[in-house]
């Protein structure tokens, strides 16, 4: 029986080795505001980083570096590298096999944004495909594009959506495929008139997830999900929340509850 229990123990004590905790994977992200951003000192902050610190806290795991960097980079990173954890992530259809996913982060529409000086009539997503198109490179605006057929050709890639939207104001492109909350905040920041820009189409509504490379464990993926479900249900949670979208502003993605979406 002892040797039974020794040999049980060594067993044990392998497994544990053998999954690496949540203080052993590298967590990346991009300036993607307000989900994820530098401050003006350099560090990362953002609704998704508040809600990743909490669930660190959730799951007594040490305070973990974050990089931020171009979504190309990171997004590279996600499908080379074993330990990798990128947010906020769109989980699309085409995505969703690629990843091992904990979610949700918040929920986004995704948009063709076009100039208000300059309307185009969209009856369907087809008439579109005309246009020159600006859209962030791996960005979920730049796939469903090609999801949808879109010529390559036409799709003008940045690495940094402020590039995206300096080829629209320009007129390089006619319309930019992206996050609706996230455009306009860049709009406002830079102190541009939101009078000037108008939706021409709305391609889709994605969750943002934590994306982690498919090489961790279930295990430890569901020990993520774990804490982050207890931090969605949490008061804490609600705080960071208003923080970043208070109930008030019309540019707030549908709000999450520990059940799901609020109606």
């Amino acid at each position: 029986m002892k040797q039974w229990i020794g040999i049980a123990a060594l067993m044990v004590t392998a497994i544990t080795q053998a999954s690496p905790g949540l203080g052993k994977l590298h967590y990346l992200t991009e300036e993607y505001k307000p989900y994820n951003f530098a401050n003006e000192a350099g560090a990362p902050t953002g609704l998704a980083v508040e809600l990743l610190h909490q669930v660190w806290q959730k799951t007594n795991t040490p305070a973990q570096t974050i990089t931020i960097m171009p979504w190309t980079r990171g997004y590279y990173l996600l499908t080379q590298k074993p330990n990798v954890v990128l947010f906020s992530t769109a989980r699309t259809g085409a995505r969703d096999p690629l990843f091992k996913w904990a979610c949700p982060i918040g929920y986004a529409e995704i948009v063709l944004m076009g100039m208000a000086k300059h309307p185009l009539t969209l009856t369907k997503l087809e008439d579109a495909q005309q246009y020159n198109i600006g859209a962030v490179r791996a960005d979920v605006g730049e796939l469903l594009l090609l999801n949808n057929g879109f010529d390559e050709q036409k799709i003008m890639a940045a690495n940094r959506l402020p590039q995206a939207l300096k080829m629209l104001t320009s007129g390089r492109v006619d319309l930019v495929s992206t996050n609706k909350t996230t455009l306009m905040d860049l709009i406002t920041t830079q102190q541009l008139d939101p009078a000037q820009f108008k939706v021409a189409w709305t391609l889709s509504s994605e969750q943002f997830c934590f994306a982690f490379s498919h090489p961790i464990s279930d295990e430890l993926v569901k020990e993520f999900q774990t804490g982050l479900t207890q931090v969605l249900a949490s008061s804490e949670f609600q705080q960071i929340q208003n923080k970043y979208f208070p109930a008030s502003t019309a540019l707030g993605p549908a709000r999450i509850t520990p059940t799901g979406l609020a109606p």
